[in-house]
């Protein structure tokens, strides 16, 4: 929890906010490409269930069953992608505390 000033119908007023402090955060950049359908490892070990996983391309935020597939049962460690990748892509995989 934090206090923050916000602009409320034009008036800075100070909030009390729980924040949503990130607990995962890794990107990788592909030095390899990877093909529609191959799976792709999280970093670090990372698992996930299908409502806290966010997942950017070249920090464009992906939709879950248009970009990517989520891989196995809960708890989930792999994706695969709707599309191909290329050198050079950046992949980030992000979890918020209370997603």
């Amino acid at each position: 929890m934090g206090k923050f000033l916000r602009l409320v119908n034009g008036i800075p007023m100070s909030l009390t906010e729980s924040g949503s402090p990130v607990i995962y955060d890794q990107e990788i950049t592909r030095v390899a490409s990877l093909t529609t359908g191959s799976p792709l490892t999280l970093p670090l070990s990372q698992t996930y269930d299908s409502l806290e996983l966010e997942v950017y391309l070249n920090n464009i935020r992906l939709t879950p069953t248009d970009d990517y597939a989520y891989e196995g049962s809960v708890p989930r460690t792999q994706i695969s992608f709707t599309f191909d990748l290329i050198i050079g892509d950046a992949v980030r995989f992000r979890i918020d505390r209370g997603a």
